[in-house]
């Protein structure tokens, strides 16, 4: 099933009650995925869910907070999402989204390496061109 919105977030800064939050306001326009309220599969590796997320995804979310960015994983993802074309948009504390192309986006639109995102290692392992998230 394609998921509409790939939600990205610091877990430093977004509590559960916070993620239950985003996903209501999302639910309604289409499938959300957001990795720690999906039921996951013991048998299943956990990363290669969300790669398979990601690459499944029309629409990326950007949690805006203090430590967006700051871990491996919120740029892994970011920086694929950037290389895989996905539509992008911020979300901020008021709830408010804004898209890449919006004066008030956060982030730069450009890393100078995210062509090389997929060859990113995260938590150890290795994000390569032959996973399934091919783009």
């Amino acid at each position: 099933m394609p998921v509409r919105y790939f939600v990205s977030y610091s877990r430093r800064d977004n509590d559960i009650e916070r993620l239950c939050e985003i996903r209501a306001l999302l639910g309604g326009l289409g499938c959300v995925y957001v990795d720690d309220l999906e039921a996951h599969d013991p048998s299943i590796d956990r990363t290669q869910t969300v790669i398979n997320a990601l690459a499944r995804a029309e629409n990326f979310i950007a949690v805006h907070s203090e430590n967006y960015l700051m871990t491996e994983w919120t740029r892994w993802e970011f920086e694929s999402a950037l290389h895989m074309g996905i539509e992008m948009a911020a979300l901020f504390p008021n709830n408010r989204l804004a898209k890449s192309s919006d004066p008030q986006w956060p982030w730069p639109t450009h890393f100078p390496h995210a062509r090389d995102a997929a060859a990113l290692e995260v938590g150890g392992v290795s994000m390569t061109e032959s996973s399934p998230r091919q783009s």
